[in-house]
């Protein structure tokens, strides 16, 4: 048992280490520009955030909403 759960936190710490991210990323503030990234849309369109610059966007995230059970 005791070999089971340092084997499951050295896997868990070597995929943050080869996983993780590579480069600090800056964090947007209130009132910032957000960059352009696109996603995919609930159809089989995607979404570009450059589609609305210079309009007010909410992004609301669905997390799993879309996903097979």
């Amino acid at each position: 048992m005791r070999r089971t759960g340092i084997a499951a936190m050295l896997v868990a710490v070597a995929a943050v280490v080869l996983f993780g991210p590579t480069a600090p990323v800056a964090a947007v503030e209130v009132g910032d520009q957000a960059p352009d990234f696109t996603l995919p849309a609930t159809t089989k369109d995607t979404v570009s955030m450059q589609e609305f610059r210079g309009k007010n966007v909410l992004l609301v995230g669905f997390i799993g909403a879309f996903t097979p059970t």
